[in-house]
């Protein structure tokens, strides 16, 4: 199933408030029902969203709740507001329902998409509208398509990256401690590995593409993309060099 069908399949997520009670959850959040933003909150915080036993993805592995400065490197925007929001996944989805069934299809692998009257779509609206206020605006998320070779970085800067961006998933570079689960590859070893058969130059391309376009344009796996927004082409080269991925 794609991203658009689940959207077609599930109603308007801005419906759900006439679904569960205006007054319940208004744009302020003040009235919600605690014990459904409580649910909410441990949905949000666990592996839980999803019922597949693949999973290893939570909310917040991508998302912050609120958003910082400078910005985080999370590949998902920050959460406050997002009830208020006119577009997600860079306008691609035009309501948040199908934006959280697209994130549960291709990165939690569950492609059973939650209907706005199941109670867990329900709690975990109830907990993002705890969130407002926040920022309303659509979050900007401007994919690089065509991959190129980028000129060589800086080694210090990408390591630092690496610990905002990358471990997160992938635990500590080179031993992987502390990363999602024992299937994350550890970086750079297994990616290389995975790709010996190709030219330094080539897999360097290879790390390019997967931070660039993650599981999509038929790379596969349940990455996420960072887009331009998150990791410049500057900061993408600092990126490789930090793991020393040269290409020479």
């Amino acid at each position: 199933m794609n991203r658009r069908s689940a959207t077609s399949r599930a109603s308007c997520f801005c419906k759900m408030a006439a679904v569960i009670g205006c007054c319940a959850l208004n744009a302020c959040g003040s009235d919600a029902d605690p014990t459904a933003v409580e649910r909410g909150r441990r949905l949000f915080e666990s592996k839980a969203l999803s019922h597949s036993h693949l999973n290893d993805y939570t909310c917040r592995t991508c998302h912050d709740i609120e958003a910082s400065a400078p910005p985080s490197k999370k590949p998902g925007a920050a959460l406050a507001g997002v009830t208020l929001r006119p577009l997600f996944w860079g306008g691609q989805e035009p309501d948040l329902l199908g934006a959280i069934n697209a994130c549960r299809n291709y990165f939690m692998t569950d492609n059973l998409p939650l209907s706005a009257t199941d109670e867990q779509a329900r709690s975990l609206y109830a907990y993002l509208a705890s969130l407002e206020p926040g920022d309303a605006r659509a979050s900007p998320f401007s994919i690089v398509t065509d991959i190129e070779a980028l000129p060589r970085g800086t080694a210090g800067r990408g390591q630092s990256l690496f610990a905002e961006a990358c471990a997160a998933c992938h635990g500590r570079m080179h031993d992987g401690f502390g990363r999602l689960s024992d299937g994350v590859p550890l970086l750079p070893e297994d990616t290389l590995a995975a790709h010996a058969q190709f030219s330094a130059r080539v897999q360097r391309l290879i790390f390019t593409e997967k931070i660039r376009h993650g599981l999509f344009l038929g790379y596969g796996g349940v990455m996420p993309p960072f887009s331009q927004e998150l990791l410049t082409d500057q900061d993408v080269s600092d990126l490789l060099e930090g793991l020393a991925v040269t290409g020479e």
